[in-house]
């Protein structure tokens, strides 16, 4: 796959009020990125054990999906502090509950826009300076893959691609918000 590469003078770091702001690494760095080319704004993750925190996975689960009659997912299948929420609904619904960077409108990512985060030249396969407390591990995308059990398309920030990822299995999560891009 090749990946849209963002050049890294367009990212703008915001603080936790959405205020734009210097970036900073450490166990609470700045709170969120705003792609100027995109317009998204990105999550960036702690290393310590708040909500944002890298430490935490996540199943995939989307009960929306029911309604399709396509199969949702497992939920509460991750590692969080706030069990019976540890899945990608939680997570999201979290996120707004918290008002991250002032916002209320987190998502899943696409495939192709946390793709865009790719930077192969880079060892964990994404700009440090901004998204300092990155994992090179599987993230989970919101791109729904119809599997027996559902499932979500994974971004490997290992590897530097995107496989599709059984709902059962339990991954990093990164939320976006902004205009969807498929």
């Amino acid at each position: 796959m090749a990946a849209a590469q963002t050049d890294a003078g367009s990212y703008v770091a915001l603080d936790a009020k959405g205020k734009p702001t210097q970036p900073k690494t450490g166990t609470q760095p700045h709170a969120c990125v705003r792609d100027t080319t995109t317009g998204l704004v990105w999550e960036v993750k702690t290393d310590d054990r708040g909500p944002s925190s890298k430490r935490w996975t996540y199943s995939w689960y989307d009960k929306s999906k029911a309604e399709e009659r396509m199969p949702v997912g497992y939920a509460d299948g991750g590692s969080c502090p706030h069990k019976g929420s540890c899945d990608t609904t939680g997570v999201v619904i979290a996120a707004n509950k918290r008002k991250l960077c002032g916002f209320t409108d987190w998502r899943l990512p696409s495939s192709k826009e946390l793709a865009g985060l790719l930077r192969p030249d880079q060892p964990k396969k994404i700009d440090e300076r901004f998204f300092p407390n990155s994992l090179a591990d599987y993230y989970w995308t919101g791109t729904y893959v119809a599997l027996e059990v559902g499932g979500a398309m994974f971004i490997s920030f290992e590897h530097g691609y995107e496989l599709v990822g059984n709902s059962a299995a339990a991954a990093a999560v990164r939320l976006v918000r902004g205009p969807v891009q498929p």
